[in-house]
């Protein structure tokens, strides 16, 4: 049944394309897996099925590097038509700036396949430390030639939290190949980093769109920007593709950034990819 309901939204939705997301578990040191410390996990075969059936769904891989087959499977999920790479480092115990994520990099670069990796704190699936999601330590994945999206461009959710979205603005200035995207910009604490990024051209050439979901879009957080009417109206869309990419329409994103993964995403058929959103 979730399934079919998402398949109704993603056929409904005026989004062209959606990534749907595989998730690897965590792994030791040793590249053993780390059960204990597995919260979730989506496989990659699973994914790859399920978008099989949709042509307007796009397979997202995950791969931990530290795995002993990691340069295997990442040829072999390429092979499977992935357009992107994912991880969520303190979901999955991965330090992206760990010197054995050099040789995962260079295959990356050889297959012209983006990471998006999360980057700020973490709370659906807090179990390793946040320092890992420093975008910081994505620097060796953009030196090995890596296109790099980091995931919430590093903002926060709570006041009481760090927020690294200086640093994001910091590393996009500076490197080519690094991009944020704006999943969970629909929540709340992510107003003054979106007119932030409005604001400065550079930074809005950096920007991808991402809907985050299933994590609801919350328009009425935004009512002093968008008013009653249009915050009202947008609360009443049901589907939630469609709700957060009005909401990102009516706080003024212009259309650049809803293309703008076609150009980074290794989208495996010639079909446009105008309004993509990773899930």
């Amino acid at each position: 049944a979730l399934k079919e309901l998402l398949w109704q939204w993603v056929s409904e939705s005026r989004v062209d394309r959606v990534v749907l997301l595989a998730m690897d578990g965590a792994f030791l040191q040793s590249g053993r897996p780390d059960v204990e410390h597995t919260l979730v996990v989506t496989g990659n075969d699973y994914v790859a099925e399920v978008v099989a059936g949709h042509p307007k769904l796009l397979f997202g891989a995950s791969i931990h590097p530290y795995r002993k087959d990691s340069i295997e499977e990442l040829d072999r999920v390429v092979q499977m038509g992935a357009c992107l790479i994912k991880w969520l480092p303190s979901a999955q115990n991965i330090a992206p700036d760990d010197p054995r994520c050099i040789p995962f990099y260079e295959r990356m670069a050889h297959h012209r396949i983006p990471l998006l990796s999360h980057t700020g704190v973490e709370h659906t699936l807090a179990q390793f430390d946040n320092a890992l999601n420093d975008p910081q330590r994505l620097v060796p994945a953009l030196r090995q030639g890596v296109c790099v999206i980091a995931a919430h461009c590093g903002t926060r959710m709570f006041l009481h939290e760090p927020s690294r979205f200086k640093q994001w603005v910091g590393l996009a200035k500076e490197h080519a190949n690094f991009y944020g995207d704006l999943s969970a910009f629909c929540l709340p604490l992510h107003g003054q980093p979106l007119r932030r990024i409005l604001a400065d051209a550079d930074l809005l050439s950096k920007v991808v769109y991402g809907s985050d979901f299933p994590t609801p879009p919350m328009p009425l957080w935004y009512l002093p920007q968008l008013g009653w009417r249009k915050g009202m109206a947008l609360r009443r869309i049901l589907n939630p593709f469609d709700k957060a990419l009005m909401t990102m329409r009516e706080l003024g994103v212009p259309e650049q950034v809803f293309s703008r993964a076609e150009q980074l995403l290794r989208i495996p058929t010639a079909q446009p990819c105008l309004r993509t959103c990773a899930t």
